[in-house]
């Protein structure tokens, strides 16, 4: 029964994906973010507030324990967050994309730590967040 929800659960994410994907070439980003935190609230349980609400260092823990979310729950919920902070850095909105980021990159460190095998695609991942908060951080400052 677990399996069956949580491959529920990645094929609809995927959907999301796909539609955020679309809005964004279209630049729609108001209609793209309102369906993050849509997703947030009825896949995760959490709202935006909350992402921006919770500590980096406790970031992990808190979706673990309090919200209660599987390795696999956390995987799409990172696809899901990397994508709003590459939105709000397309709007040019460097600080909160800066912390959505920053949580993101958290998440799939503690995504590579906890599986059994080296992951390309996760380093990949982490890698080109790491370039894009480095942007970010050097726009802030000037």
């Amino acid at each position: 029964m677990e399996n069956k929800k949580i491959l529920k659960l990645i094929d609809e994410v995927s959907e999301v994906l796909s539609l955020l994907i679309e809005l964004r070439k279209k630049g729609r980003f108001r209609e793209a973010l309102e369906k993050i935190d849509e997703t947030l609230l009825n896949y995760f349980e959490c709202d935006s507030d909350f992402m921006y609400s919770v500590s980096e260092d406790f970031l992990i823990d808190v979706l673990k324990t309090e919200k209660g979310l599987s390795s696999e729950q956390i995987v799409s919920l990172a696809e899901i967050l990397n994508e709003k902070g590459d939105i709000l850095l397309e709007q040019n909105n460097l600080r909160e994309s800066r912390e959505i980021l920053k949580n993101t990159l958290k998440i799939y460190y503690f995504l590579n730590e906890d599986q059994d095998f080296f992951s390309f695609k996760n380093m990949n991942k982490m890698v080109l967040i790491n370039d894009k908060l480095s942007k970010i951080n050097v726009k802030i400052e000037n």
